[in-house]
């Protein structure tokens, strides 16, 4: 490739197309065949420069068609996949700038193409296969004086293609070459494939910028045809990052500055606070909280001065720890590296305060239950209104100096994984419950990072490895102070006692005998008993006489010299001797077979017995209930029934008595009853109620006092209204049975007489018996006020009539009978409200079936219903002429326009006047007279 100001030339070269020896010319080849003839090689070693479209713009662009001398008629050309998406198999183009690398003599065959028709199938009837020139890229234009393709920053490695450039006008280079460094400068470091590191050596002052150019050629190997390597050289120039330096934390006690050692200026930029620094630096004004830096090349401090700026003259003494700190930067001035700053801090940390145990160590019975806190006997500094007092957990411990035990020392557990935030390890806790006796020295430390906490630490004061995590490197002191208590010695006055149970028939025991020892320790017999309200009784104690199980509970109490109290607690029942009671005979009537047989036995029986009896009875408690009302219980039935008290834990010698039971039957008087009655009835025997095996030897008693009951059992029903009412039959029994009882109610039903008002209507309505409006729901009509059959029919109502009407309910009860009069108005009769009974025929008839006025009505519903009121009429119609066209009666069809006579039968009248009598034929009803028209 020819380069000119580093870019290749846009001149268009002829493609080298060989075929092997043997292969036949493109252009006469045959298909008729699916022989493959041979294998085409495709040359191009110039690939930048090919111009496809001819548009005076290389594009890289061959067609795989032009270049074997075939068409896509003669089939379709395929390339390896991994390689398709630099080809479309559609048109042929191969995009040669998609194709990664050259053709060497190691991959002669990478670029393979076939050529495949629809009628040989998978059988190629052509082979290609393209050679392709090395190509190492074109380098980015070369700049400034040291004539460099890129600058970088030696704090990172740069990959050298990014000195290669790579766009529409030029391809990038082929991956398959290597990179060569052309020098043997010491700053180099390393080449590993594209990948260059280089570091680039500080010189204090003037230039400010340290460079050094590295030089690089990128060569890409070929194959004949083609040339056998290309390459391209690029410059590098690697810029020094600048440094900062690196500083290390200073922590500093509270007590050093006090004491004097940093009462005097120090420069920051000593070794021992900033190390290797690039020396054109500059101090952070703005970041200073201290005020000690003036300007920006100001390094000096003074620590006291700042001390005295934290605790604020003694307002502020439980300052924990302080951190401050100044910033140094290094600016860069190339622009591809970055700026660099480092801060160098300092930490002042608050020294512990003492600590100690103020008092007389206290003295602690060996026998004082539960624990105690060794810290509530240390006493912490108070200074300028501040208490320094440290309970953080995770900084503190305690230890035994010196005793018989550790006491159960809850001490601090040495890793996070095993501290338990809800126990407060800084209290100390010792376990007082028989601690051996003697004096004991304990330790409590404090390490100084209790100042300062942090949430992830845990520091040991009495670690002293320092490669211990625990190990505290505070710069302050750690502080410690003992503690001391004296555990003394008491009287044994054994352990405490429950669970005896003795018999009432002791009479008394040793009350020290029944204590319990822990095995070692010999109950002394210098204590003192009391019972529950303080009175001080005898070891030898006396029972009292008991009837029930009773708990006693004493107290023993020892006191040594030192004032030591002991006590022991004892508790015990005694049991009382079973008794059972007394024997007892009892009789008990058959229909009240209710009795509880514990209330039966003599004497002053214990409760705590069950029965056993006749029938397989068993009791489940003292009681023996029996009720013959409870389903749940058995029937009592006649025999002796043992009641047993058992022997107790006290006493072991059982009791029993026995109930001896008689049952006497009673008469058998049969059950309740119930019946009702109509109030018209009368009267009812209530002797005829009772069942037929029920004795006739006994009375009646009024229960509700009616007064409507006689001696011989007869109940009038007069007086009686709607209500039940109950009456008592008696027969006396022999003792103990109570005399025979059963009830008999009797329902009266009274019901109101009905309220209806005599009846008038006029004759044309036809009103029937079920017209009459009722004011109760039920009823019955009757034809006479003796009659039993009411009447069922709703017959037509005729004037004069009488009808007699009785409220009736569900069961057929009926009231007193109401006597209603009929009262029925011919025609042209006035009501006694003054309505006249009166008939208005219809003036006019069209019978043209549109169901109005279609005949000559004699039913108008709610007007009048004529068939009904006068079943014999006659009616006579008659023209104009006086000619009779129409006669009719009950069973005639009306008259709709058509002549029913033997002049003129059937045939339809024409429109005009007609004339009719109308003839009731009952009673004093006149004829009804008059004209209407019939219009067709």
């Amino acid at each position: 490739m020819k380069l000119k100001d580093g870019k290749p030339q846009a001149v268009m070269t002829k493609h080298l197309v060989k075929i092997l020896i043997g292969i036949f010319c493109i252009s006469k080849l045959s298909y008729s065949q699916c022989t493959n003839p041979g294998l085409i090689t495709i040359s191009e070693c110039d690939m930048e420069n090919v111009d496809f479209d001819m548009n005076g713009t290389a594009d890289g662009i061959i067609n795989i068609y032009d270049e074997t001398g075939t068409t896509p008629a003669d089939g379709t050309w395929t390339i390896a996949p991994r390689f398709s998406a630099a080809f479309d198999a559609t048109t042929g183009n191969l995009s040669t700038w998609d194709l990664q690398f050259s053709t060497t003599a190691i991959t002669p065959n990478d670029y393979f193409f076939e050529l495949r028709s629809v009628a040989c199938g998978d059988v190629p009837i052509r082979t290609a296969r393209l050679f392709l020139g090395p190509y190492s890229g074109v380098a980015l234009a070369p700049f400034g004086t040291l004539n460099v393709n890129v600058e970088a920053c030696d704090l990172d490695t740069f990959d050298l293609f990014n000195a290669l450039t790579s766009d529409v006008a030029n391809p990038p280079p082929h991956l398959n070459g290597e990179w060569m460094y052309n020098g043997t400068s010491p700053n180099f470091l390393d080449l590993s494939g594209s990948i260059f590191a280089a570091r680039i050596p500080y010189q204090p002052g003037l230039p400010l910028v340290d460079q050094e150019v590295f030089e690089f050629t990128y060569r890409v190997p070929g194959l004949t045809p083609c040339d056998p390597f290309q390459e391209t050289t690029v410059r590098i120039s690697m810029i020094r990052q600048v440094d900062a330096g690196a500083s290390t934390a200073t922590d500093i006690c509270e007590d050093e500055i006090l004491a004097g050692a940093y009462d005097a200026d120090i420069n920051l930029r000593d070794d021992l606070y900033l190390l290797g620094e690039d020396i054109e630096g500059i101090w952070n004004v703005g970041a200073d909280t201290t005020g000690q830096i003036s300007d920006e090349l100001d390094s000096t401090i003074n620590i006291k001065e700042v001390y005295d700026q934290i605790v604020d003259g003694g307002n502020n003494l439980r300052f924990g720890c302080e951190t401050f700190s100044y910033q140094y930067t290094v600016n860069q001035r190339s622009g591809v590296c970055d700026d660099r700053s480092t801060g160098v801090s300092f930490t002042i940390y608050e020294q512990l305060r003492s600590f100690n145990q103020p008092n007389v160590p206290p003295r602690i019975c060996r026998n004082t239950a539960g624990s105690i806190n060794l810290y509530d006997l240390l006493e912490f500094t108070t200074e300028g209104g501040f208490d320094f007092v440290y309970d953080n957990s995770y900084y503190v411990n305690w230890r035994l100096v010196s005793g018989p035990s550790s006491l159960g020392l809850v001490q601090q557990p040495n890793t996070l994984d095993t501290f338990d935030n809800s126990i407060d390890y800084y209290l100390g806790t010792v376990n007082l419950t028989l601690a051996p006796a003697g004096i004991y020295t304990f330790e409590y430390g404090v390490t100084p990072d209790i100042n300062c906490p942090n949430p992830s630490q845990i520091c040991d004061p009495f670690v002293i490895d320092p490669l211990d995590p625990t190990f505290s490197n505070n710069p302050c002191d750690i502080l410690t102070a003992q503690v001391v208590i004296e555990i003394l010695p008491f009287d044994y006055a054994g352990e405490d006692t429950d669970d005896i149970i003795l018999c009432a028939s002791l009479g008394q025991v040793d009350l020290r005998n029944l204590l319990e020892t822990n095995g070692a320790d010999t109950v002394v017999d210098t204590g003192v008993w009391t019972d529950s309200s303080s009175n001080v009784i005898d070891n030898t104690f006396v029972f009292p006489t008991i009837t029930t199980s009773q708990l006693f509970n004493f107290i023993y109490t020892t006191t040594t010299s030192d004032n030591c109290v002991e006590i022991a607690q004892l508790s015990f029942v005694i049991d009382p001797v079973p008794d059972a009671g007394e024997d007892n005979d009892i009789a008990i009537c058959s229909d009240n077979l209710v009795i509880t047989l514990f209330d039966q036995l003599g004497g002053t029986p214990s409760t705590e017995g069950t029965w056993t009896g006749p029938f397989g009875f068993v009791s489940t408690d003292h009681l023996g209930v029996f009720d013959i009302n409870d389903e749940t219980l058995p029937i009592l039935g006649g025999g002796n029934y043992t009641y047993t008290v058992p022997a107790n834990d006290g006493c072991t010698t059982p009791d029993s008595a026995i109930v001896n039971i008689t049952i006497v039957e009673p008469v058998t008087i049969g059950t309740d009853r119930a019946e009702t009655f109509c109030k018209i009835e009368g009267r009812v025997n209530l002797f005829s109620l009772l069942d037929r095996d029920t004795p006739r030897t006994g009375v009646f008693q009024d229960t509700d006092g009616t007064g409507a009951l006689s001696v011989d059992g007869v109940v009038e029903f007069e007086t009686l209204t709607n209500e039940i009412y109950n009456f008592t039959y008696v027969i006396p029994n022999a003792a103990p049975c109570n005399e025979s009882t059963l009830n008999v109610a009797v329902q009266i039903v009274d019901l109101p007489i009905p309220n209806v008002p005599g009846q008038e209507f006029c004759i044309l309505d036809a009103i029937r018996l079920d017209d009459i409006e009722v004011d109760v729901l039920n009823y019955n009509w009757y034809a006479t006020l003796e009659s039993e059959t009411p009447i069922l029919d709703n017959p037509l109502l005729f004037d004069n009539q009488v009808f007699y009407i009785a409220n009736v309910d569900v069961d057929n009860c009926e009231s007193e009978r109401l006597e209603v009069n009929i009262n029925i108005l011919n025609t042209g009769e006035r009501s006694s409200s003054g309505e006249l009974c009166t008939l208005d025929f219809q003036d006019g008839v069209s019978p043209n079936s549109d169901n109005q006025n279609d005949t000559f009505d004699l039913f108008i519903e709610d007007v009048y219903n004529l068939p009904e009121a006068f079943p014999d009429f006659d009616l006579k119609i008659y023209n104009r002429y006086g000619s009779l066209v129409y006669e009719g009666n009950n069973n005639t069809e009306e008259f709709r326009g058509e002549s029913n006579t033997s002049v003129r039968l059937g045939d339809d009248l024409p429109s005009g006047t007609y004339f009719y009598i109308f003839t009731p034929n009952f009673e004093n009803n006149l004829p009804i007279q008059g004209s209407f028209y019939l219009s067709r």
